[in-house]
């Protein structure tokens, strides 16, 4: 399993721009239920329909790809060139604002009322 909860301050160097969200990405649908760093949920919104450079938390030097790629599935497009740009992909990347608010208001380790055994 790749390594997740890792803060800023334990960012390591990056080799190159990732194309993928990192292990850890709270834009990744695998991102642990409201892990968000020291943001919340709607300010990452915020950032990421807004103009703003959002770089990657796990790895310094570097655009988050998840952000990247958030847009690109919400149609947003940076007026900045120098913005990361990546293609849609709804399956990796939450495709809309719900779907992440939903996510990360979810507690870790709760079951859904439908997993639980009745």
């Amino acid at each position: 399993m790749k390594r997740q909860l890792i803060s800023t301050r334990e960012a390591i160097p990056a080799k190159s721009q990732h194309k993928k969200p990192c292990s850890d990405c709270p834009w990744a649908r695998t991102a642990l239920n409201g892990w968000l760093g020291s943001n919340t949920a709607e300010e990452w919104l915020h950032f990421a329909h807004g103009e703003a450079e959002v770089e990657c938390h796990a790895l310094t030097g570097v655009q988050c790809a998840g952000v990247a790629i958030y847009r690109a599935n919400v149609c947003k497009v940076p007026r900045d060139p120098d913005q990361l740009r990546l293609p849609a992909d709804r399956t990796a990347v939450f495709a809309n604002p719900r779907e992440f608010l939903e996510h990360h208001a979810k507690l870790p380790g709760l079951l859904e009322p439908d997993d639980e055994d009745t």
